[in-house]
């Protein structure tokens, strides 16, 4: 193994969350951008640069994951209510997701299905939520 770069001048990330996208061309690492909001910075591992800067969340992020193309980056803040899914590289807000309103829990864990059709959030309750990734079309009746 070669270390190829490493990226410096990062805020503080006291749990080191990080997502690295496991597709060969879309070859991502994502990672906190600020210790104070949720904001995620996207990294390209071919051209060793910055692609983009999301603002994902008011507060800070507790997961964020990417899909098995890279083409997907899904986060959840501390508060653990409301899940985001972003285009990547672009990082367009896709689709959101609000897991609950009472209370606020630690997502723990977010993963892709292969296929990205759904995406499946844990947390330190005794519930796992499970979302459907699909666009909601509007339909005129005639």
């Amino acid at each position: 193994m070669k270390l190829l770069k490493t990226i410096l001048d990062i805020p503080a990330n006291p749990t080191g969350l990080c997502a690295l996208s496991i597709n060969h061309s879309n070859s991502y690492v994502a990672y906190p951008g600020s210790l104070t909001t949720g904001e995620i910075v996207l990294y390209d591992g071919h051209s060793l640069k910055t692609v983009c800067t999301i603002a994902a969340h008011e507060g800070t992020l507790a997961a964020i994951t990417f899909n098995a193309s890279g083409t997907k980056l899904a986060s959840a803040s501390e508060k653990g209510t409301v899940i985001r899914v972003f285009s990547a590289p672009e990082g367009q807000k896709l689709y959101e997701f609000r897991r609950g309103m009472k209370r606020y829990v630690t997502i723990s864990s977010l993963v892709f299905s292969m296929d990205s059709q759904f995406l499946c959030a844990s947390s330190n309750t005794e519930t796992v939520h499970i979302f459907k990734l699909e666009h909601l079309t509007n339909r005129c009746q005639a």
